[in-house]
């Protein structure tokens, strides 16, 4: 059973690894079955077409405009990568054409039909409709593949977007605790700190799912890293495994004077 299981992972591994730019096996895959479900329906008057020619034209034509789209796709995604709804919108607009080119060679090289300006506009029309719907199945499909969120390989340590920002040594390590200097935040683990060039507010979004705890306005803790906790006057002190001491303020205190140190947050 494990070794299924094993090989179950294998196989949705290298559905995930890229053939041609970004675009992996499953996508070419996903791509023949839709050419089979344009073909079997009859899409945009193609019946006309004898049933093996028409099998064979959707499948020349999704194909081809997925290595078409693979390769423009590999372009934009360097300066429009981190924006998905423009990535979209600039890839459509960038594919259909050359695709358009495509399906007119199909047609006048392997059925012998002859290209006229007329028909350039209607054809246009009919890949920008299939191309909507390649990029949201393209989409589909990289959702469903994509890698569960698992834990980190080491419980405890900073998210991506604070490590990233780390020597190795302490991204490696456990998160103990965030406290905001001028500019910088001094990112405290259990095996030194470092000071980086970030907004406390952006670590705080980034925080938001580990289990830990605003303290004050300048300091996010970690909760397995607090040692012992003092209170005197509605204020706090909470004793790090580093040996720093954080403070609490009043404003946080509240809510912090009773919280069971030893429990994960619910």
């Amino acid at each position: 059973m494990n070794g299924t299981g094993r090989d179950g992972v294998g196989v949705i591994e290298a559905m995930r690894r890229p053939l041609i730019g970004r675009a992996g096996p499953a996508e070419f895959v996903a791509l023949a079955l839709f050419g089979l479900f344009l073909a079997a329906i009859e899409a945009f008057d193609t019946g006309q077409l004898p049933v093996t020619l028409r099998y064979l034209y959707w499948q020349m034509a999704l194909v081809g405009g997925w290595v078409i789209a693979a390769l423009i796709e590999l372009f934009l995604a360097r300066r429009l990568g981190d924006r998905p709804v423009l990535f979209a919108a600039a890839q459509l607009a960038t594919m259909t054409p050359p695709i358009a080119v495509w399906v007119s060679l199909i047609e006048v090289v392997v059925f012998g039909s002859r290209a006229s300006a007329e028909d350039i506009v209607p054809l246009l029309l009919d890949v920008t409709t299939v191309n909507v719907a390649v990029i949201v199945l393209a989409v589909a499909v990289r959702r469903f593949l994509a890698p569960t969120q698992r834990p980190t390989a080491r419980e405890g340590v900073a998210p991506p977007v604070i490590r990233a920002r780390l020597p190795p040594r302490l991204a490696r390590a456990r998160l103990l605790a965030v406290q905001a200097e001028d500019h910088y935040l001094r990112i405290r683990t259990e095996a030194g700190s470092a000071l980086v060039l970030m907004r406390l507010s952006d670590a705080l979004t980034a925080l938001k799912d580990a289990d830990g705890f605003r303290v004050h306005r300048s300091w996010w803790v970690a909760r397995a890293a607090v040692e012992s906790a003092r209170w005197k006057d509605g204020r706090g002190e909470l004793i790090l495994a580093d040996g720093a001491t954080a403070p609490v303020s009043r404003t946080y205190a509240g809510g912090l004077r009773d919280t069971d140190w030893a429990s994960p947050a619910s």
